[in-house]
């Protein structure tokens, strides 16, 4: 069962669906963020030189760096007064990077999201108990309105205070969590060491976990020990937070909701994109959003892409779980 019919378009129906969002995005940015036609102009390629998918190939990237560089607001593409939520990275290594959302971007969001939540199978019926961190991260309030939004109750939990989290886990008879795997894995080892009897104190049947790497055998783990589904969501603030991708019950690779962000896989070394299939970096282009629209962000991530249908019944794009960073390669 899907969200969206967007989720099962036929291949030339996508393809122009994409395509026309495309060039509503790329006159947008040209005409409204001055780094975009400045870019473009430097590069000697404009909006109406983009007749087909393949062509934005011929258009800049853009990096982290370039966020950083016009902090605060400088890539936003509306004025401020329809701009209804702000996030940012933590900022450890220097200025933070900004994003914001028109009210537009956040019925996206809560549309991505909700498409991972239909993936597990979540429902009006289910409670969701929403372990991850609240604030100027994007994580908790990306999840936690998405949830409202399918009308599935929420516990904002938030992040830490293991013991407390399992009394809310059993006491408000959670039946899905988000987090992080290693804090997943954690509180099961707290549960047992506090005298929970996992499979009978509990009743989760999914989870949704994301924001940090995990290999197959930690996602195995995770599942066996809480005697749940595993749900793998992949997101960036900078492209909208999570729900960019998510894995169904069919498949460990991630859905793509490439309708909103468009993918391409590039060789890090020499910035040429690569045929399906083959590892390199991901490099989206978000082809909806009103509020901060990103033109081929080097996201640093190393991934595979496939077109192949889901046995789901979706027909989006699937990345692999992320192996590794593109700083690695160079």
């Amino acid at each position: 069962m899907v969200l969206c019919p967007e989720e099962t378009l036929g291949k030339e129906d996508l393809r122009s669906l994409q395509l026309v969002r495309l060039k509503e995005t790329l006159e947008r940015v040209y005409h409204l963020v001055p780094f975009y036609k400045k870019s473009f102009d430097e590069a000697n390629i404009h909006p109406e030189n983009i007749k087909s998918l393949e062509d934005l190939e011929k258009l800049p990237f853009t990096k982290k760096q370039d966020l950083r560089d016009h902090y605060p607001y400088g890539l936003f593409a509306v004025p401020m007064d329809q701009i209804v939520r702000i996030h940012s990275s933590s900022g450890t290594t220097g200025k933070p990077t900004v994003v914001g959302y028109s009210a537009h971007d956040m019925d996206i969001w809560t549309e991505v999201v909700g498409r991972i939540f239909r993936m597990g199978g979540l429902t009006s019926r289910d409670i969701l108990q929403n372990s991850t961190g609240y604030g100027l991260f994007t994580g908790g309030l990306g999840f936690h309105s998405a949830a409202e939004r399918m009308k599935i109750a929420v516990i904002p939990s938030s992040t830490g205070f293991t013991s407390r989290q399992l009394l809310l886990l059993k006491d408000f008879g959670a039946t899905a969590i988000t987090g992080t795997p290693s804090f997943a894995l954690h509180l099961a080892e707290v549960a047992k060491a506090e005298g929970y009897d996992i499979k009978k104190d509990f009743k989760l049947r999914t989870g949704f976990f994301g924001a940090e790497p995990a290999s197959s055998g930690l996602k195995e783990e995770i599942s066996r020990v809480w005697g749940i589904d595993y749900h793998e969501v992949y997101g960036l603030s900078e492209i909208i937070g999570p729900g960019v991708a998510g894995s169904c019950k069919h498949s460990d690779w991630l859905h793509i909701s490439e309708d909103h962000f468009y993918p391409e896989i590039i060789d890090p070394l020499t910035c040429k994109t690569l045929p399906e299939g083959e590892k390199g970096e991901l490099v989206i282009t978000t082809i909806t959003k009103h509020g901060l629209p990103i033109i081929r962000y080097r996201t640093g991530d190393i991934t595979r892409l496939t077109r192949i249908p889901c046995k789901c019944g979706r027909t989006l794009a699937r990345i692999e779980s992320i192996s590794g960073r593109s700083d690695d390669m160079l």
